[in-house]
Formats: C-alpha cells, sequence, structure tokens
C-alpha cells in the first residue's frame, strides 16, 4: 500500500469529503448524494467519536478515503457495530479499502468489547450489489451476506392509490414526537438490526435530521395512542444531483398490536398524495427482503418498483 497520512476525521475535512463522495457517486451510482450540511450533520452523531471512531487517509493534503465506525447506545441481544466510508476512485486498487475496512474491523472489535462485552457484536457493511469492487472488498476480509435490501421507488405522475384504515390519519405534530419515538421502537423492535433511539439519538437520526419533513409525515391513531407512523424525508443535494424532487420514506412502521388493520397502507397512500399534492415527483425508500411484517408486499401493490439492490455483509465478535 502506498505511504498516506493516517488521523481522525476532522470538520475541515468536511469539503473534502464532500468531493470524495460526489467523485464516487459518479462512478458506483447508487443514488445517493450528500452535501456539506449533510455531512455537517454526521459528524456531530452522537453515537460517533471521531477521534476514535473515524480515519482519513491523504496523500499529501488530498483525502485519498476515509472510514466511520458506530455501535448503538441501546443495542439488543446483538449489538450491530456500522462500518462505512469511501475510497476515491482515482486511489482504488491500489489496497488502500481494505487497509481502510482492517481498520474498520479492528477499532469495531475494540468499540464493542468497551460498550457491550456481554453481548454477541456483529460488524457490519452495507454494500450496493451492483459495486463488485466493494462485494470483492467484503469478502476478502472475511465477512458473510447475511442481509437482503432492495431500494424502491414510485414515480408520481399518475393517480395516487387509495387504501382504507378504521385507525384516524392524522398530520404530524411536534408536541408528539417523543410519542413517536416511543412508537418507532415498539414498532421496530422485530425488525433486523434495530436498536431502540434514545432522546439524544432521536434528535440527532429522527425527527432532528436537517432532512425531515414535518409537513410530509403523518401519524395514524386509535383514541390518541400512536398506532403507526410515516416520517418523510428531503435531501437537497439529491434533486440538485439528479433534478428530480424525490420524497425519501425514511420511516413507515406500525405497532405490533395495531398490524392488519391496514394503517401502513393507508398512510402510505395518502402520503403519496400530499408529495404529490407538493409538487414531488418521486418516492423512494429503503426495505429489508426478509421484513417480517409483510411492508415489501404492500410496497409492490402500491406501485413500488425496485431500483437497485444491497447486501448487510458482516462478522460476528462472540461474547465475553
Amino acid at each position: 500500500m502506498p505511504e498516506l497520512t493516517r488521523r481522525p476525521l476532522r470538520r475541515d475535512d468536511i469539503p473534502a469529503c464532500v468531493e470524495l463522495l460526489a467523485a464516487v457517486e459518479a462512478v458506483d451510482r447508487t443514488g445517493e448524494n450528500l452535501d456539506a450540511d449533510d455531512l455537517v450533520h454526521e459528524f456531530d452523531d452522537p453515537a460517533v467519536e471521531a477521534e476514535t471512531d473515524t480515519l482519513a487517509l491523504l496523500e499529501g493534503t488530498r483525502l485519498a478515503a476515509y472510514g466511520v465506525v458506530a455501535g448503538a447506545a441501546q443495542p439488543g441481544d446483538v449489538h450491530h457495530v456500522r462500518l462505512w466510508g469511501a475510497v476515491h476512485p482515482e486511489f482504488r486498487r491500489r489496497g488502500i479499502g481494505q487497509s481502510l475496512l482492517g481498520w474498520q474491523l479492528a477499532r469495531g472489535t475494540v468499540l464493542h468489547a468497551e460498550h457491550h462485552p456481554g453481548r454477541t457484536g456483529r460488524l457490519e457493511m452495507w454494500v450496493p450489489d451492483h459495486v463488485p469492487g466493494a462485494v470483492a472488498l467484503a469478502r476478502s476480509a472475511g465477512l458473510a451476506p447475511v442481509r437482503h435490501w432492495f431500494e424502491m421507488e414510485r414515480d408520481l405522475a399518475g393517480a395516487p392509490p387509495v387504501a382504507a384504515t378504521p385507525l384516524r390519519l392524522v398530520p404530524y405534530d411536534v408536541a408528539r414526537d417523543d410519542d413517536v419515538r416511543v412508537a418507532r421502537n415498539d414498532a421496530f423492535a422485530d425488525h433486523y438490526g434495530s436498536s431502540p433511539r434514545d432522546e439524544a439519538e432521536w434528535r440527532h437520526s429522527g425527527t432532528g435530521s436537517p432532512g425531515f419533513r414535518p409537513e410530509l409525515s403523518l401519524l395514524a391513531l386509535d383514541g390518541d395512542e400512536i398506532a403507526s407512523f410515516l416520517l418523510s424525508y428531503v435531501y437537497p443535494a439529491d434533486t440538485a444531483a439528479t433534478g428530480v424532487r424525490e420524497v425519501w420514506i425514511e420511516l413507515l412502521g406500525t405497532r405490533p398490536a395495531h398490524r392488519g388493520r391496514g394503517a401502513a397502507s393507508a398512510l402510505l397512500a395518502a402520503g403519496l398524495s400530499r408529495y404529490r399534492e407538493g409538487g414531488y415527483q418521486r418516492a423512494a425508500l429503503g426495505v429489508d427482503a426478509a421484513n417480517p411484517t409483510g411492508a415489501l408486499r404492500i410496497y409492490q401493490r402500491l406501485g413500488f418498483r425496485t431500483e437497485r439492490t444491497a447486501t448487510t455483509w458482516a462478522c460476528e465478535v462472540p461474547p465475553r
């Protein structure tokens, strides 16, 4: 591997990260575009200690690659440790990706031991299936495919679908934000990789995200209880890159006690109508291929089609 400077990421690296990620997207076409505001928000993630959990690799003053490791504050039986990062296309096939992933796996193992040694740890990275270099990197590091994902889209030009539920649909209400957090924790307790979000995490990566659009989000109520929710996000960097006004459906969930009542279908149908009325052109979402609630069938029935697939590759760290 070439000699590169290794150090933690710093806030003043954000412009270089934006440039690096734009170069990666131009080659890999994953559909993800990030601007400086997005990366500032990621840098402030309470789950990441920049000094110990990030690594920048530089050739001179130029950022060649970077990686991040993040654990969960409140894991379930398995502590999922996420690994993500990127190598600039001009620096690929020089062993940099292997070196970076090796550091991430080592740091992830230590992070797990520091915080949740009594649980099984799972070090995992999300890999687009159509990027052969990323697939080969994961495999060469000894990771194995453990979960498959679909990224789905629906054009909003046509008439939106209609779906009924006995529950009452209302706009998202900021006064009930913590109730939404609690409902989210309940609804996703049986989903792969999910862990409860505390108030700090929710403020950062939930409705505190700059992409969150309360005016495009909805709740389904049974009496006064939140039974189901649709949380919608808009990312200006995607619009700037594609020219398409897209709404990303980050969270659509129903609490177990209220499943089977059509809540998710009704929320999604109402949300699509709201997006179209707001001048948006496309809706998109990601779904676990093995989702236990039948979400994939709902999305297909309401007109979503798979555009890309990805796989979670992982290895396990046994409990102590």
